[in-house]
């Protein structure tokens, strides 16, 4: 507690399997009064732990917590005195935290991006294989641009439709990973990271409209691309085609 070293023998009693390679090897279980009579700490504790109401961690939040607590207890003059930190004033767990942002995000504008792909082809090729219906307008008489703007509303419409029920679908099962998670608890026995042996999902404020970009815009630009060869259509080679 003072800086001194300390030197003290223990009797191990029994051994302790957490399941996780890294906490099996260094991590012990003791009896407080032990530790703080070895420490030279009697009535005293180095570190205390705090957890925020809140299921996810907060950068933020634990800012302002650290900032309240430090302006009001801490003095500098005292080197006793009591200092709050945040869990990312870690260096370790700063580039921790920062990986996974950064991992995240680029796993969901890979996601994104390979979606909007897939919907982007399906709404191209779903307008060109309307080619022979179209035709039968344009021979009845129908305006072009009266055609292009109905598959352009068709097509606002299903992505309206098929967003909701693929947002609806996607947070039920997100909401089942939050509740319940995955067990993995088998698999992490011999693993080297420290990582909790369920893994659960975290439904956010985005999660309700994320899905909107790829489903709505993708397919709507597939249809209004496709749809620009209406006003190629020679009313001349119609009936030709039709006749094929």
């Amino acid at each position: 507690m003072y800086g001194g070293m300390s030197i003290q023998n223990f009797v191990v009693s029994g051994t302790i399997e957490f399941g996780v390679q890294m906490m099996d090897r260094s991590g012990m279980i003791a009896d407080i009064s032990g530790i703080q009579n070895a420490l030279d700490m009697d009535d005293a504790c180095g570190e205390l732990l705090g957890f925020l109401d809140m299921k996810n961690y907060d950068d933020i939040a634990a800012l302002n917590v650290e900032n309240t607590f430090n302006e009001k207890y801490t003095d500098p003059n005292d080197e006793f005195s009591p200092v709050m930190t945040r869990l990312k004033n870690d260096s370790i767990m700063a580039g921790y935290f920062d990986y996974v942002d950064s991992f995240v995000g680029i796993i969901i504008t890979i996601f994104i991006m390979a979606m909007s792909i897939v919907l982007w082809n399906t709404g191209l090729i779903g307008g060109l294989r309307r080619y022979g219906e179209i035709g039968v307008r344009l021979a009845i008489g129908e305006e072009k641009g009266h055609i292009y703007r109905s598959m352009i509303y068709e097509a606002l419409l299903i992505g309206i439709v098929g967003s909701l029920l693929g947002t609806l679908v996607g947070l039920g099962f997100s909401f089942w990973l939050q509740e319940v998670g995955i067990d993995v608890g088998d698999m992490m026995k011999s693993s080297k990271m420290m990582m909790p042996g369920v893994f659960r999902a975290n439904i956010t404020a985005p999660a309700y409209y994320i899905g909107f970009v790829p489903g709505l815009f993708s397919v709507t630009l597939g249809t209004m691309l496709s749809g620009i060869g209406i006003y190629k259509r020679k009313t001349a080679s119609l009936f030709k085609e039709l006749e094929t």
